[in-house]
């Protein structure tokens, strides 16, 4: 059967952080993503996924193999390449996770699969990847009509301590910051301690978080939750115990914090298994946890109509194609309480792609991507890094 739509490569890149990124549960000293390569109608495309074991099950040695695995046969025929808008629409029909898992659904590997396509698509029709936003008449209720630049948040980990983080920042910088999001560790009163020192060098009128990354057991979760917000008055606590234990999370939320999901929310049954429960009031949106620019925005739709706000997250050391979608979904959601963007400017001295990750630093703001498609490709300094996959430790994110 002929088709348009060629498999060209899938491989894993790993790249040394020039400053390592810890949370309670890993220290990250490399970025960790699966790259693939297509041509669709004659039109490369490039795309990237994040997988991270605990979160979907993935490993990038799993992801490429899904990705090598897939038949063209079984979705080139249903691309009417020639047809921007029916192509986006086909596209959000499907389910890709599913498509390269079967009944483990694979996130990650879709979202590389569909960043290649979106990009292939865009790039043939001269587009930039806002188009794919306007071709999805089901989401106009939570998109702007324009793209615009968006404030985004400072994370601080656990390699540093609030103040040595904040106070390098120029006294007029540091007062432009909007949120901050703190990782946890694993005592909840030393972490009531880090979010008192954030509040000392910042105020009371910056919104923080806290995220715990699933670390905290029930009790230690409720518990962390009312020091936070007795102490440092957080605005809301991201993912405080294991993913999905919706009693837990619902006796938080019953106790007066605000639940942020992030593992617990990988696509709409989640988020509705949330809402049913009442045990959340955010959740924390991924292009490459949620398998792509689609299911997250469908995500986003989803949250709006039950009554959850939105952050847009990142995964570490995303390496291209997943951070400029992201950003694109950024500079058009209507309705964000945070946006992150990761910190590849530090973390990658020498740009991976061209042109290179940007962000304005004085004024924490990131510029949605020009295009065509994501308008990216891989810099030189990248292949030194590329190359067959190899199985990795468990538990990383």
């Amino acid at each position: 059967m002929s088709h348009p739509l060629d498999i060209v490569g899938a491989r894993s890149a790993q790249v040394p952080l020039h400053r390592p990124f810890a949370h309670a549960r890993h220290a990250h000293t490399r970025s960790r993503s699966v790259l693939l390569t297509l041509r669709l109608d004659g039109v490369s495309g490039w795309g990237e996924g994040a997988p991270r074991p605990y979160v979907t099950g993935e490993t990038t040695d799993s992801a490429v193999q899904a990705l090598r695995a897939l038949d063209p046969d079984v979705l080139g025929p249903l691309l009417a390449v020639e047809d921007f808008s029916r192509a986006v629409a086909v596209l959000a029909s499907l389910d890709l996770p599913r498509l390269l898992g079967g009944p483990r659904p694979m996130p990650a590997a879709a979202a590389a699969l569909e960043t290649a396509l979106l990009d292939a698509l865009c790039r043939r029709h001269g587009q930039p990847m806002s188009a794919v936003l306007d071709a999805c008449p089901w989401a106009e209720g939570v998109l702007t009509s324009t793209d615009r630049p968006r404030t985004v948040s400072e994370v601080v980990d656990l390699s540093r301590t609030p103040a040595e983080q904040l106070e390098a920042l120029p006294p007029a910088i540091r007062g432009r910051l909007a949120h901050v999001k703190l990782k946890a560790l694993d005592s909840p009163e030393e972490t009531a301690e880090r979010a008192l020192q954030v509040r000392g060098l910042l105020g009371s009128a910056v919104r923080l978080s806290v995220d715990v990354n699933g670390g905290w057991d029930p009790g230690t979760a409720e518990r962390g939750a009312r020091l936070l917000r007795e102490r440092a008055g957080a605005d809301w606590i991201e993912e405080p115990t294991a993913p999905r234990h919706w009693a837990a999370l619902r006796r938080i939320q019953d106790g007066g914090m605000p639940v942020m999901l992030d593992e617990s929310a990988m696509d709409t049954t989640d988020v509705e298994w949330a809402a049913a429960t009442a045990a959340a009031s955010l959740v924390n949106i991924r292009i490459s946890k949620c398998g792509g620019l689609l299911p997250a925005l469908r995500m986003a739709v989803r949250a709006r109509e039950l009554g959850l706000r939105v952050q847009l997250g990142v995964q570490v050391g995303e390496i291209g194609p997943l951070w400029s979608v992201g950003r694109t979904l950024a500079a058009r959601l209507a309705d964000v309480v945070a946006v992150e963007c990761g910190r590849q400017d530090e973390w990658f001295p020498t740009p991976l792609t061209d042109p290179p990750y940007t962000v304005d630093r004085e004024r924490h703001s990131a510029p949605p991507p020009p295009g065509p498609g994501h308008g990216l490709r891989p810099a030189e300094a990248l292949a030194a890094h590329v190359s067959d996959s190899r199985p990795e430790p468990q538990g990383v994110r």
